[in-house]
């Protein structure tokens, strides 16, 4: 009795099923045991855990689709019916696993990054066969500042929308902010000055003290103020405070031209 039970579970696949996943969750245990014991940095830990997972679910689907795919076969007409049904009604899963794939050809984004992608931004923090989790940056455009909530992403939407990389992992992404004043003071002559001005604040609060590329252009706004717009390279997660410090030292700059203005009418009449 024994010995027939025995075959039937060779024949019928479970036990290969078993082995299959006891050595996948065995690869699972020791990779993600290697990665934090091998002093590596979180970051890289993160990427290669996330490629570790999903891998490993690809390697057991198919592994369980090849072991009994004699059973699929033998119900495959029987089921024809009930598989377009499915294809209907899972159209958003399937969905998800082609945008997973056109992620992965792509080389879209990974784990680190920032991008936009259906008006929804933020910063990868992992992502699966059918989902991204980004951490979620205020609604504003340019602004990197965190709102402490996470946005879960379906794959389905990289096709119908486009995704935008604003910034790699580590690296440094452009960020462009404008400011608009009364025209009492005349800011086409101090353009310069105002640049100059921009650039020490961005040195003030920089944590490796590096000196910037500022660009300061002054304009007008469609009904006729002044308008200031300021560009600059920087690490996504210092971009607030080097706004917040450059409007700061031109608010200042162009508050005192327009104090001196008002004095010299003064003292002219």
């Amino acid at each position: 009795m024994s010995e027939i039970l025995r075959e039937q579970l060779l024949q019928s696949g479970v036990l290969a099923s078993g082995t299959l996943l006891a050595a996948l969750f065995a690869i699972r245990f020791l990779g993600g045991r290697a990665l934090k014991r091998g002093g590596f940095p979180p970051l890289v830990v993160r990427r290669w855990t996330a490629s570790l997972r999903n891998v490993l679910i690809l390697v057991a689907i198919v592994g369980l689709v090849m072991i009994w795919a004699p059973q699929l076969r033998t119900f495959a007409l029987s089921l024809t019916a009930f598989a377009v049904a499915s294809v209907v009604a899972m159209k958003e899963l399937i969905l998800c696993f082609s945008g997973s794939a056109l992620r992965t050809l792509a080389r879209a984004y990974s784990v680190g990054d920032y991008i936009e992608v259906g008006g929804k931004r933020g910063e990868v923090m992992d992502f699966n066969l059918l989902v991204t989790r980004l951490r979620e940056f205020e609604k504003r455009d340019g602004s990197f500042h965190r709102t402490g909530r996470e946005i879960i992403l379906p794959h389905s939407l990289l096709f119908s929308s486009a995704v935008r990389v604003e910034g790699h992992a580590g690296g440094r992404v452009r960020h462009v902010f404008s400011m608009t004043f009364e025209p009492d003071a005349n800011l086409f002559a101090q353009r310069a000055a105002l640049e100059e001005a921009a650039r020490e604040a961005y040195e003030s609060v920089a944590p490796d003290g590096a000196s910037p590329a500022v660009t300061v252009s002054v304009g007008t706004s469609e009904i006729g103020k002044y308008r200031i717009e300021v560009a600059f390279h920087g690490k996504p997660e210092f971009v607030g405070d080097a706004e917040q410090a450059m409007a700061c030292r031109i608010g200042d700059r162009v508050h005192d031209l327009r104090t001196a203005g008002k004095l010299a009418v003064e003292q002219h009449d």
